[in-house]
């Protein structure tokens, strides 16, 4: 079920279907419209109790589970160690070609306290 599907009427009883509707002004609301309408509002509508919202909240809540887990193929242990692996590699030459850039910067650039102590042998 996709968000900005269209709520499924057909899961709620006809009279809360009616409820729904004049709600929307006429119109089929989206399942994230639906979603987004807090508890409070629905439990002040009339034909709508906790029951109720029960069932138009597993409707939702479906929907939500469906997007936040993606359809992608699950990879195997073996799969997410080898990659698991490979981003420690490149994570310890990342940090291996910054202390390189780090150590090189600092050899160019004595620190103020030895330029001036420098300064005050030569004098």
């Amino acid at each position: 079920m996709d968000w900005d599907e269209p709520f499924p009427l057909n899961a709620v009883p006809p009279r809360v279907r009616k409820t729904i509707l004049s709600e929307f002004k006429a119109r089929c609301p989206s399942i994230r419209e639906v979603a987004q309408t807090p508890d409070s509002y629905w439990l002040a509508t009339p034909n709508i109790g906790p029951t109720i919202l029960e069932q138009i909240r597993r409707v939702t809540d479906a929907a939500l589970e469906q997007t936040a887990s993606p359809s992608r193929p699950r990879l195997t242990d073996a799969e997410l160690l080898d990659c698991l692996e490979r981003l420690q590699d490149e994570l310890r030459w990342l940090q291996d070609r910054m202390e390189a850039k780090l150590f090189k910067t600092a050899r160019r650039r004595p620190n103020r306290q030895e330029a001036s102590q420098h300064a005050g042998h030569d004098a």
